[in-house]
């Protein structure tokens, strides 16, 4: 492990996102979809509570996919060596796998996750996911902690029912998509066991979900409402019938995440007749600060209660080091009452099994620039950034003047090859970038009213445009002037779903040029 770190220090080449979702999607790094691997900022969690089906170029994912779609992740703290494999086998199917290799051969009859999923129903909003698959229990937050510890209230037991939250199950989950970011959710879950005892009850019992939450990518605030429902199977042949009810909030700064959850369950029967019924809660406050574009604290107190006299309260502390976007070294310490404070450290490394084949007319990946690269380069790459991450290359936030409204990144809206038509929560629909930028209508077809307008009052991003269909050459100072002041080629006011950004004049010149030259 050492001299593969070593080797991984040592070779400076770009390292787009992993595992393979990212692959297909351009080189996109990191910053797309995650604060700091592996925790999931907003737009991220959207693009997973959408079982990908949101927010991903599923054209360019199936061109990438005729390759073999694998990537490998490496965890030193958990011993962890796991296949990866995730992406679309057609434009409303999407599908994800991993695989642990364990002792006893591969492929091990334990998988971590495998499931597929149809994105076509509800009229195009809904994701019908069949597989093993996490709790839906806002597991967009859960099932990707940046602590190694993971949540108390996830893996809380409750006497001998140990089904808790942060099991993946096998079973059906429904989600559907709404207006204004509202994302809704019902499953049916069985047991936790290998693919062999795939939807085999026994072991784990069986279990009703659902869930309300608000997920969109454009507002700084998430967060839900959740409740699950089961019975657990005991030693004497008796059923524990259990209820969890969950709450959670997330507010998303420019530096920093603040998350707040709370749990609360019923056990009628959690100890097989040996005790009484167990009103059990938790909860657990959580601060994640990034001072530093490659380095991430995170705090977070906890405590739970099972009810039958047990009690824990947790203090744990996070260090996130980015050696590079996906070699993450982590350092936590974890200090209980009553006990000893333990230290724990991670090096996670993930990345594609092979070398990435784009294909034709993909935005190319970004190499490292030279000490004597050349200005026009180095206001290409810093454009990209910002395009990407919603951050210049010195990790600086870019802001809007509208306050109450937050943006990930341009790509999140736009699409990571520029090419519009994303949906977004209120009904607008995304332009096409480049230097043809053009608006497209609700379908996601090109408007005929000429570029960047019409549409206006159908809630798209542009403005009502030419209306003799004379259009204006895109230049870079006409970008500066739409992105900053949300005004067309045409001279037309944009649609006010489009931000108005506010950055330096450096930033505002590279993104532009970024636009214009590099998104085809």
């Amino acid at each position: 492990m050492a001299m593969t770190l070593a080797w991984l220090l040592s070779t400076p080449k770009p390292a787009p996102a992993i595992p393979v979702l990212a692959n297909g999607q351009g080189g996109v790094n990191c910053g797309l979809c995650h604060t700091a691997v592996p925790h999931l900022n907003s737009y991220g969690r959207y693009v997973l509570m959408t079982n990908f089906s949101r927010g991903l170029n599923k054209h360019l994912q199936m061109m990438q996919n005729r390759s073999l779609p694998v990537a490998l992740e490496v965890s030193v703290y958990r011993a962890l060596v796991q296949f990866l494999s995730a992406g679309f086998i057609g434009t409303k199917v999407s599908y994800f796998a991993s695989v642990p290799v364990e002792t006893g051969g591969f492929p091990a009859s334990s998988v971590d996750q495998l499931w597929v999923a149809y994105n076509g129903l509800g009229r195009g909003d809904g994701s019908l996911q069949i597989g093993k698959f996490p709790t839906p229990v806002f597991a967009p937050w859960m099932s990707q902690p940046l602590s190694l510890s993971g949540y108390g209230l996830a893996s809380l037991q409750v006497g001998l029912n140990d089904s808790t939250l942060a099991d993946n199950r096998w079973g059906a989950s429904y989600t559907q998509a709404g207006h204004l970011g509202l994302i809704g959710n019902v499953s049916y879950l069985q047991g936790a066991g290998p693919i062999e005892r795939a939807f085999h009850s026994a072991g784990e019992g069986t279990a009703w979900t659902g869930s309300i939450q608000y997920l969109s990518p454009e507002s700084r605030w998430s967060g839900g409402i959740a409740g699950l429902g089961g019975s657990y199977p005991l030693p004497s042949g008796a059923n524990d019938s259990y209820t969890r009810e969950a709450a959670l909030a997330s507010y998303s700064g420019d530096r920093y995440e603040l998350m707040a959850m709370g749990i609360v369950g019923r056990d009628d029967n959690p100890n097989d007749g040996a005790s009484p019924p167990a009103n059990s809660h938790g909860v657990s406050l959580e601060t994640i600060y990034g001072p530093l574009p490659w380095l991430h604290v995170d705090l977070r107190y906890e405590h739970t209660d099972d009810g039958l006299g047990s009690s824990t309260v947790n203090y744990v502390a996070d260090a996130a080091f980015n050696l590079r976007p996906n070699v993450i070294v982590t350092v936590e310490d974890l200090a209980s009452a009553g006990r000893r404070p333990a230290l724990s450290y991670q090096v996670l490394w993930a990345g594609p099994w092979y070398r990435n084949r784009f294909p034709p007319g993909t935005v190319a990946r970004a190499a490292p620039l030279p000490a004597t690269a050349s200005a026009e380069a180095r206001a290409i790459a810093n454009g990209r950034s910002i395009f990407f991450t919603g951050k210049d290359v010195n990790g600086t936030r870019i802001t809007t003047a509208d306050p109450s409204r937050f943006y990930q990144s341009c790509a999140v809206c736009h699409g990571p090859d520029g090419a519009g038509g994303v949906r977004l929560a209120d009904g607008a629909v995304s332009a096409k970038l480049g230097p043809h930028a053009h608006m497209l209508d609700q379908m996601g077809s090109m408007s005929a009213m000429g570029s960047m307008g019409s549409m206006g009052s159908m809630g798209s991003m542009g403005s009502m445009g030419s209306m003799n269909g004379e259009t204006t050459p895109w230049t870079v100072a006409l970008f500066e002037r739409a992105i900053s002041a949300g005004v067309d080629e045409n001279g037309d006011t944009l649609s006010p779903v489009m931000p108005r950004w506010e950055m330096s004049k450096r930033d505002l010149y590279d993104i532009s040029l970024y636009v214009l030259t590099q998104i085809r």
